[in-house]
């Protein structure tokens, strides 16, 4: 390269140029965002629809929408960086169903747009961060592996007490999904919790067959399935590298090697200037440049380090290791935007800010007085009837919200109670929800919560009460009550249920067939449980509080997904598990109970209800086993100062080449008064 004949930087081999100056690359109408001017040469790109996205780009700022996602096209090949911030989280109590809110606090940087100089960003605390290739997506905009090494220049303006990481590459925090958090996923025989847009869990846990330490028959498998993770240091070994400017202004560099040890150095001798603009560069030469398709599998090469400073060469580290970058050993969807990073004026604060999903039980009726009752419940039609089903006149149908008379809601105190752990002697009261038949024209009807409930995708919510039933439906009829959830605007998928149904007859049976429960061979006789233990009898007849759950021949409760209780004065199950259609975000449902007959209830018959809630993991928490870990006890510092350009070169300069663009700076803006040497002499060209 002729650099007597080129009369503007070096733009071969320039895959990332942010130039603050440039309304190309910041228009002030971005907030602080910045774009590259240029594109690497290799940069590939495509349309990825990443609805994954806010499971990692939560934890630094990038969005307050833990579910949310982004979209990328082919257009999209630019290099970007995003300030950094935090959320602050405000979980729903048990008593409230409108969701998680959440509060975006960003770190300080004030954007500079007067002065002789042009734009810069002046940094008390805050800086800029960007991801560069996603693994195992179409997406790379900078190679994790330099064959002719890499050249990183940056402008910066220096104040006296100027310090901190002002260049970050590689992992930006540990994995956070391992070792995974047991609100999100539960492990044992078989893995349970949120999913991700790809069906995979939120773990980093790895399958493996091993011998059964004994075997219980000659029966048995003598192998099981069990799991195991990578510790969280596996992941950052050789991903990470930082360099910086002391208290006392010297430069530094810092990175994890292959053995997670954090290995730093700082220079024999502080930088001059120590105010004002600065130019700083860090060039990595390897020993040697490698044939292009046996990059990725070559063993570490060592090469030569060097910090420039004003086109100078001011340190010089030889048989320095060589730094590249990989992915982490988890799925794809679970570390967007971690690996591969780059930080530009910070370091960065790894897991510190990290959330994660949790479950919480919320109470929609806990024992509370007649005017929470009145206040929270309504009786309605049933919201979604069947095609053959017309609302009762005076009803809205599939709407709702016009009363519908016949039942009478409150609370009761004197029917039931329990005795006293400490004195068994002694009866306590239990409140109830009591619900009785007062007359009127309807067969079903509709309980509902007032409160529509906020609801995630990619997970099961599990409703569930206890009711005890008293003379309130016909037995002649068919009687039913269930747990219902629907939405104006997704479906619900129903996971399981557990119904009550009275009585149980004949026919009755020949449709639980269509659930997957059987019956003994003369198809006469079911296995009735209760208590885990297990009863029989001709079908037909009455199933009483003795009997009062019902499975198939063979079968527990445990291994069917639905199943059914029965009987008249006894406290009985009913429970719904419900999801909405994944990768949907934030719905909202309403829910309540389905009280169905075939005949009028029973004039003065009673049912009642305790302990009506639903649970899912849909708050928000941290961990605390990923604080304090490796990135942020070492990387955990912002820069003190002004930063202005950001050049990162896939090969390594010359010297000549790093003087070259230094006093192509100091031509296109004297009033920086930056300070050239060059053989010797101060150049103020």
């Amino acid at each position: 390269m002729n650099l007597e004949c080129l009369n503007d930087i070096i733009t071969s081999n320039l895959a990332i140029h942010i130039d603050l100056t440039d309304l190309n690359s910041w228009d002030l109408n971005t907030g602080l965002t910045s774009f590259s001017l240029t594109k690497w040469s290799g940069a590939v790109t495509d349309n990825i629809n990443l609805i994954d996205f806010g499971l990692t780009a939560f934890d630094n700022g990038r969005t307050d929408i833990m579910w949310s996602g982004i979209t990328l096209t082919p257009q999209d090949n630019l290099f970007s960086m995003y300030r950094v911030g935090y959320n602050n989280v405000s979980n729903p109590t048990t008593g409230e169903t409108s969701g998680v809110t959440v509060t975006t606090e960003f770190l300080p940087i004030t954007g500079i747009t007067s002065g002789s100089s042009g734009n810069y960003f002046d940094l008390n605390g805050g800086y800029l961060q960007g991801f560069f290739k996603l693994e195992d997506f179409n997406y790379e905009l900078l190679p994790a592996r330099y064959n002719e090494g890499i050249t990183i220049e940056t402008i910066m303006y220096l104040y006296p007490d100027s310090q901190g990481i002002f260049y970050m590459m590689g992992a930006r925090a540990e994995d956070k999904y391992n070792p995974y958090f047991s609100g999100e996923t539960t492990t044992g025989s078989t893995i349970s919790g949120v999913i991700t847009s790809y069906n995979n869990f939120l773990d980093a846990l790895e399958p493996y067959e091993a011998v059964r330490p004994a075997f219980t028959s000659p029966e048995s498998n003598m192998y099981e399935t069990k799991y195991s993770e990578a510790p969280p240091l596996d992941n950052i070994k050789n991903n990470a590298i930082a360099f910086e400017l002391t208290q006392d202004n010297k430069l530094a560099y810092k990175y994890v090697n292959n053995d997670g040890v954090v290995v730093t150095n700082t220079s024999p001798t502080a930088i001059y200037p120590t105010t004002g603009w600065t130019i700083i560069a860090m060039v990595f030469t390897p020993d040697e440049v490698l044939d292009p398709e046996l990059l990725d599998c070559a063993d570490q090469r060592l090469g030569k380090l060097i910090f420039y400073v004003n086109g100078r060469a001011v340190w010089t580290i030889k048989k320095f290791p060589e730094f590249y970058f990989h992915g982490f050993a988890n799925e794809k969807e679970k570390q967007l935007g971690v690996p591969y990073s780059i930080s530009w004026g910070g370091g960065s604060f790894g897991l510190a800010e990290s959330w994660h999903y949790d479950y919480q039980t919320y109470i929609l009726y806990g024992g509370q007085d007649t005017a929470y009752i009145n206040s929270n419940f309504f009786v309605e039609a049933d919201p979604i009837p069947t095609d053959c089903y017309t609302p009762p006149t005076g009803t809205t149908g599939t709407t709702g919200g016009t009363y519908l008379a016949g039942l009478s809601l409150s609370a009761d105190s004197t029917t039931f109670k329990y005795a006293d752990i400490c004195d068994p002697d002694t009866l306590l009261p239990i409140t109830v929800m009591r619900i009785e038949y007062t007359g009127g024209t309807g067969t079903t009807y509709f309980v509902k919560f007032n409160q529509p409930i906020s609801v995630l995708s990619n997970r099961d919510y599990v409703a569930e009460l206890s009711v005890y039933v008293d003379g309130i439906f016909d037995s002649a009829a068919d009687n039913k009550i269930s747990i219902l959830a629907y939405s104006d605007d997704v479906d619900i998928d129903v996971v399981s249920d557990i119904e009550y149904v009275f009585p149980v007859t004949t026919a009755y049976f020949q449709t639980l067939m269509a659930d997957g429960l059987h019956p003994f061979p003369d198809g006469q006789e079911y296995e009735w449980v209760v208590d885990g233990i297990m009863y029989y009898g001709v079908s037909g007849l009455q199933v009483t509080s003795e009997n009062a759950l019902i499975v198939g021949y063979g079968q527990t409760p445990e291994s069917v997904l639905n199943y059914y209780s029965s009987g008249d004065n006894t406290w009985l199950p009913v429970k719904n598990v419900f999801r909405t259609p994944d990768n949907t975000g934030q719905n909202f449902v309403t829910i309540g109970i389905l009280i169905e007959s075939s005949a009028e209830l029973l004039t003065s018959g009673t049912m009642f209800i305790k302990d009506f809630t639903y649970t899912a993991a849909d708050i928000l928490v941290q961990d605390e086993r990923k604080f304090d870990l490796t990135i942020e006890q070492n990387f955990d510092s912002s820069f003190i100062g002004g930063i202005q350009k950001l050049r990162v070169y896939d090969r390594a300069f010359t010297s000549p080449e790093i003087l070259h663009n230094a006093l192509i700076e100091v031509e296109s803006d004297p009033n920086k008064n930056i300070l050239i040497s060059k053989g010797g002499r101060i150049i103020y060209r």
